[in-house]
Order: C-alpha cells, then sequence, then structure tokens
C-alpha cells in the first residue's frame, strides 16, 4: 500500500509543511503542493523531491492522496473549485486536517466518488521545521474503514498514535484542544502581565514562568490532573487565594474572573482537603 500511494498538499503552510515534510521523511512520495505564497512551496518542494504547483487542482490531478490544510474556512470552497474543474476522481482519498470539521466539508469530493476523510494531529505545528513534534503525537482520524486503515498506517509511519473520533463529538473534541493549546498560551500571557504588575524586570517577565509551565506538564506526564495538582487550592490554603484576590481586585481586577473561574476547577480536583477548607475556599472563589 506504502508504494502505491502518491501525496499531494493543498496549503504547503503551517500543518501543511509539517505533514508534507513527515510524511516524506517517513518515505511516502509526496508528489505535488500548493500554496498560497509559492516562494515557501517552491522551497519546500526542493527539499523533499516534491513539484510546486500554482493550482490547487493540479494537486488533486497528480496525487491519490490529497490532504486540504488550507485554513478552515477555505476548505469547503477549495474542495468545490477542484469538483468543478473536474479535479476529483473515483477512488480518489481526499482528507482535510481540520479538528472542528466534519467529512461534510469534503461532500463535493464524495460526490465525485473520491473516499474522504479526517486527518487531525494534536500538536501545534508550524510549518516544515516542526514535523519531528508529530511524534508521539495523538491524530484523531474520521474515515470509513478503506481510508481509515490508510490513514492509520500514515501516522504510524510518522510516530504519531492514532485513534478514531465520532464526527458527532467532533465540537467537544476541538475544544479540548483549544483550551489545551491555544488557551494555555492566553493564561501565560495573563502570568505575564501580572508579573509586570508587581515589578518584575523586563527581561525576566517572559520567560520566568516557562520553567513551571514545564513543570506541570511533566507531573501531567506522570499522574492525573487531580494528583498532578499542586500550588495553595490543593492544600486548602484559603488565607492564601484570599490575598490574591484582594491583589487581583487592585491591581488586575480583568484577571479575578478567570482566577477564580479556574479556582473553582482547581477546588473541583483538591479532594484531599478537609471539608471546611473546601467550604471557605468555594465561598471565597464564588463571592
Amino acid at each position: 500500500m506504502h508504494a502505491s500511494i502518491t501525496i499531494g498538499i493543498i496549503g504547503a503552510g503551517r500543518a501543511g509543511g509539517a505533514l508534507a515534510a513527515a510524511f516524506a521523511a517517513a518515505g511516502y512520495r509526496v508528489v505535488a503542493l500548493s500554496s498560497r505564497t509559492p516562494d515557501s512551496a517552491r522551497a519546500l518542494a526542493q527539499r523533499i523531491g516534491a513539484k510546486a504547483v500554482d493550482a490547487p487542482v493540479s494537486v488533486a490531478r497528480a496525487a491519490s492522496l490529497v490532504f486540504l490544510t488550507t485554513p478552515d474556512a477555505t476548505i469547503t470552497p477549495v474542495c468545490r473549485a477542484i469538483a468543478d474543474m473536474g479535479g476529483w476522481r473515483l477512488g480518489q482519498c481526499v482528507v482535510h486536517c481540520s479538528g472542528a470539521l466534519g467529512r461534510e466539508a469534503l461532500t463535493d469530493a464524495a460526490d465525485a466518488g473520491a473516499l474522504t476523510g479526517g486527518f487531525h494531529p494534536l500538536q501545534t505545528l508550524a510549518g516544515p521545521e516542526t514535523a519531528t513534534r508529530l511524534r508521539g503525537s495523538y491524530v484523531a482520524i474520521d474515515a470509513d474503514p478503506p481510508l481509515a486503515a490508510i490513514l492509520r498506517e500514515l501516522a504510524h509511519a510518522i510516530g504519531a498514535l492514532p485513534f478514531d473520533l465520532d464526527t458527532q463529538h467532533r465540537a467537544l473534541y476541538h475544544a479540548a484542544a483549544v483550551m489545551v493549546a491555544n488557551y494555555t498560551v492566553a493564561l501565560y500571557a495573563c502570568g505575564v502581565h501580572l508579573l509586570k504588575r508587581a515589578g518584575v524586570p523586563e527581561e525576566v517577565q517572559t520567560r520566568a514562568l516557562l520553567p513551571l509551565l514545564r513543570g506541570a506538564v511533566e507531573s501531567l506526564e506522570r499522574a492525573a490532573p487531580a494528583e498532578a495538582l499542586t500550588g495553595p487550592i490543593a492544600r486548602g490554603d484559603d488565607v492564601t487565594v484570599a490575598r490574591h484576590i484582594a491583589a487581583l481586585e487592585a491591581h488586575a481586577p480583568q484577571v479575578l474572573p478567570i482566577y477564580r473561574e479556574l479556582g473553582r476547577t482547581a477546588l473541583s480536583l483538591a479532594r484531599t482537603i478537609p471539608e471546611h477548607r473546601a467550604q471557605a475556599l468555594s465561598a471565597l472563589l464564588d463571592d
């Protein structure tokens, strides 16, 4: 199966570039690439021995397995435009890499007889230089059996861990990914803001919390969230939490609702603290 597959990438940017590099490194033939930025597509094509083309339909005509890695809002329009030009064919495989969209985004390819599916890496990707991040990452697969088997093989080949995703729960799945990846960055920005308000030197603000974040991730690699939780709420320390709330009210009131909401979630994990401490914390966080 490996030798018979030819891969095309439409949208050779952040995710598409990483996938193209990973597939090529795993020995798959990536034959055609297209991108909104032709220079980056040409550079990547030269690097992996593919051909950069100007039109998405040319990718569709060149490959047996086509990945649409364009932004979510353009997946269906690009798929439809290729269908209107007769670019899809019976038995071809057409896959998108959106976490939020189901296979309905590729209806026009399916109507032309193509097999359609989803292949969504649970990883932040930023071009071919980040292809190694895929190793050890999970990949959500949504496809019927013939294509699902191909996509699982691809995932294993690049060192990823595939799992099947039910389309009807895709929005919940994607919300989980957004909260952990995107909102962790937003939360980090809140922490940096508080360090700035605390008078921490500028050269320290953006770096000081990184080791702390790495430590939290390492704890989660070894234990479930309830066991990995540390800090005042895990200890039942309502006095410290009261001080935090007072400081936030005075110096960063816009952060206080986030602190309270996340504090309530943390409290739900802190199952070993005494009941009177849990009640005191709950009262503080619900105020």
